[in-house]
Order: structure tokens, then C-alpha cells, then sequence
């Protein structure tokens, strides 16, 4: 009989658990602005996690070094940084120190604003690959930051008056406006309409961090979406240039490498947490695509 250790997936944060980690009151349901003059040690959670929500900092102090699915940004003051949800995000230990103001928000305020229905799609910027960083000028940094202290004092009071959150929704749509314009001026290349394969790529790339460790075929999400996994292959290459198969290995791949940072796990605990049918079958799939043993890669942590 073998000794089976619950194995914890990196854990999962929901908007609320999120403030109260950071020592938050919450504004309003659905939507908090942090504005944070400086980040004690305290005030940031150190650990890789996900989270169910939107988030935008804008850096205006000091050092913000992030990681963001294992790529690591150096924020410095005047950077945007855009992340969607399900990625898997850590706040280094030495961002203490630097101050940012950062808008998060969850999937749900924003279906309450109607704002996915109109003009504008909030996953151009969102789900954009490789375009989560923006360094703004000057001029774009006082436009941005005035938005986002309008829409933190309406937040804080959204429930003092009558239309309440009418009216913080009415900013939240403009401040959308703005990220929208400021995202397509500093990558034009970037597309805002989504065609129908642009479409069914995003919703792939939304199932995908949901069923990723059960499902490993490229099958499972066809069915899903409603089409063959020929077409769904050939249409997530023709958006990403990479095949839906690669972005599932990636996504397991990720996940095993935060998981093998721990070492309070062993790599078979580590296997069966991400249904491997054993750690032999493990190693060899770590291996084949990180270029390592799971048992080399945890020698460098």
C-alpha cells in the first residue's frame, strides 16, 4: 500500500481571499482599487498562486519585480502591467519598497457593465501573448492615473448615494476606454475585432487552466467547443503559432514546475497530484519537454 500525500495544486485565490491577504476593506463587489504608496513586507503574498480576477498596476515608484506564468518582469516606475485571469502570478520579496496603483476586478463586475456586449472585446488586452507590459510616457501616465483615482473615489463611496454603482460603472467603462486605446497605440500590430478562429482560440485558452491536469488530449477540448481537433489545432496555430497540444504540455509543465519547488513533496507525490498514471510516465514527460529530470530541475531551488 503506498503512503498518499495530498499533494496542494498552486493555490487559488478568490477576489475577496485576495483583499484580505493584502489587509484590504473592501470598496464594492466585484471591483477594488489598491493604491499603495509603499509595499511593506507584510502587504504582499510571496507565493505563486492564481486568481479568479483582472488586474492592471500601474507602477509609480521604486522596483516591482513579477512573475507571471515563470516569466519574470522588472517593473520600474511608468509601467503598465495587464493580467487575466487563471495566470499564475508571485510578487518577489523584493518589491517591498515600490508603490504601484493596480485595479482589480472579477469576470462578473465586468458581465454586470454590459461593457463585453458593446464596442470593445476585454480579452485584447487580456489574453494579448506576449503583450501584458506597456512603458507609457508621461503624458499617457498623468491621463491614466487620473482615471484611476476618479474611479477609486467613486468605488470607496459607491454606496453613499443614490446610483451608487451606476455611477462607478459609468467610470469603470471610460477607464476600459482608455486601456483599450492606450493598448492599441502602443502595440498597433495587435488586433481588437476577433475573428471566429481569434474567438474560439480565447475559449481554448479560458478552458484550458480549468481541466488541464485531468485532460491531456486535444479531444477533450474539440468536444467541448464544439469542434474536431484537427480544426482546433490548425485554427489555435494559425492565432498563436503554437498547436492546442503544446499549450497543454505547457500549461502541465508549469504547474509541475511550481509544484517541484516544494520540496516538502516527492516527485511521485508531485506525479499523482497531476494524474500521471506514475512517476516513470512523469519524469519521462518532464523531460521530454523541460529538457530536464523533474529530479534536475528541483536541484536548481
Amino acid at each position: 500500500m503506498s503512503n498518499h500525500v495530498a499533494v496542494k495544486s498552486v493555490q487559488h485565490h478568490t477576489f475577496r481571499e485576495l483583499l484580505n491577504l493584502s489587509g484590504e476593506k473592501q470598496q464594492g463587489e466585484g471591483l477594488h482599487i489598491f493604491n499603495k504608496d509603499y509595499v511593506s513586507k507584510e502587504m504582499y503574498i510571496d507565493y505563486p498562486f492564481r486568481s479568479d480576477h483582472f488586474s492592471i498596476f500601474l507602477i509609480t515608484g521604486g522596483e516591482f519585480p513579477i512573475s507571471i506564468n515563470l516569466f519574470d518582469y522588472r517593473l520600474i516606475k511608468d509601467d503598465l502591467l495587464i493580467i487575466g485571469p487563471h495566470a499564475i502570478r508571485q510578487f518577489m520579496k523584493n518589491c517591498a519598497g515600490c508603490s504601484f496603483t493596480a485595479i482589480v476586478f472579477t469576470a462578473e463586475f465586468l458581465a454586470q457593465t454590459g461593457l463585453h456586449k458593446k464596442h470593445i472585446e476585454p480579452f485584447d488586452f487580456f489574453a494579448a501573448h506576449g503583450h501584458p507590459h506597456i512603458r507609457l510616457s508621461a503624458e499617457d501616465v498623468a491621463a491614466l492615473t487620473d482615471s484611476m483615482k476618479i474611479l477609486l473615489e467613486r468605488n470607496s463611496t459607491r454606496n453613499a448615494g443614490l446610483y451608487g454603482l451606476e455611477i462607478v460603472q459609468h467610470y469603470f467603462i471610460a477607464f476600459m476606454y482608455e486601456l483599450s486605446a492606450l493598448h492599441r497605440k502602443y502595440h498597433a500590430g495587435v488586433k481588437v475585432k476577433l475573428t471566429r478562429k481569434e474567438d474560439l482560440t480565447l475559449r481554448f485558452l479560458k478552458l484550458l487552466p480549468q481541466h488541464f491536469k485531468e485532460e491531456r488530449s486535444v479531444q477533450f477540448y474539440a468536444e467541448l467547443l464544439y469542434v474536431t481537433p484537427k480544426y482546433l489545432t490548425q485554427t489555435v496555430k494559425e492565432y498563436t503559432g503554437k498547436t492546442a497540444g503544446v499549450f497543454i504540455d505547457e500549461m502541465v509543465i508549469m504547474e509541475a514546475k511550481v509544484l517541484l519547488s516544494d520540496h516538502s513533496y516527492s516527485v511521485g507525490q508531485v506525479a499523482e497530484s497531476l494524474f500521471f498514471s506514475d512517476q516513470f510516465f512523469f519524469s519521462k514527460f518532464f523531460k521530454n519537454h523541460a529538457g530536464v529530470t523533474p529530479t534536475e530541475y528541483r536541484k536548481t531551488f
